[in-house]
């Protein structure tokens, strides 16, 4: 007899990444958020933020990796089409570049760690 293996491994870990984006959308929307960080050290802001998603989502969950890669992929693309809406905010690609650079990064640290 087998048992399914659950696809949670830390409910801790889940919240706080269910945290950490619903943070991102709302207090991204604020008007503090404009400029908060300079350039170029944005890049480094996005890179280290979305790799350490993929780190946070990689403890909470069990998932395949190209999934565990593709959920701070499409977390940082949305975060760049809901800048679109914000005044004083600037979508861009270079920006989610830099976050998936902090996602590869990290996943990788995370494969030779193991």
């Amino acid at each position: 007899m087998t048992t399914k293996q659950p696809w949670v491994r830390s409910w801790f870990w889940l919240i706080v990444g269910l945290l950490a984006v619903s943070a991102l959308f709302v207090l991204g929307a604020q008007p503090f958020a404009v400029g908060i960080v300079p350039s170029p050290f944005d890049k480094v802001a996005h890179a280290l933020a979305f790799g350490s998603l993929f780190l946070v989502l990689d403890s909470a969950l069990v998932l395949p990796l190209w999934l565990a890669l593709m959920i701070p992929l499409l977390v940082s693309a949305g975060d760049e089409f809901h800048q679109i809406f914000l005044p004083g905010r600037q979508p861009g690609l270079d920006d989610w570049l830099a976050g998936s650079c902090g996602v590869v990064l990290a996943a990788s640290w995370r494969h030779f760690r193991r």
